[in-house]
């Protein structure tokens, strides 16, 4: 179970971090359907389907959130530097 929940962050941090929202939304749907066809055939019962669902979507989606911040913070970082040197305002025609 501790592999799953890491691959599980994994993949919510990379697709955070490659990916927007619309990707999301049909990897949580997948999730969804494989999280509760595992809960059955565990045989672990209604409050077990429930609490694997839940916590295998928490999992994803509090790590694709940390990508989200890591690609913004990149891209903040990239913003600030002058790539060419020079300002608009320095150019006189």
């Amino acid at each position: 179970m501790t592999y799953a929940a890491i691959a599980l962050a994994i993949i919510g941090f990379v697709v955070g971090v490659l990916f927007r929202f619309r990707i999301l939304l049909p990897i949580l749907l997948a999730l969804l359907f494989v999280s509760i066809v595992f809960s059955l055939s565990h045989e672990s019962g209604f409050l077990g389907l429930v609490w694997t669902v839940m916590v295998a979507q928490a999992i994803v989606q509090a790590s694709y959130f940390l990508g989200l911040v890591v690609r913004t913070l990149f891209t903040a970082s990239d913003r600030t530097r002058d790539p060419g040197g020079m300002c608009a305002t320095d150019i006189s025609l």
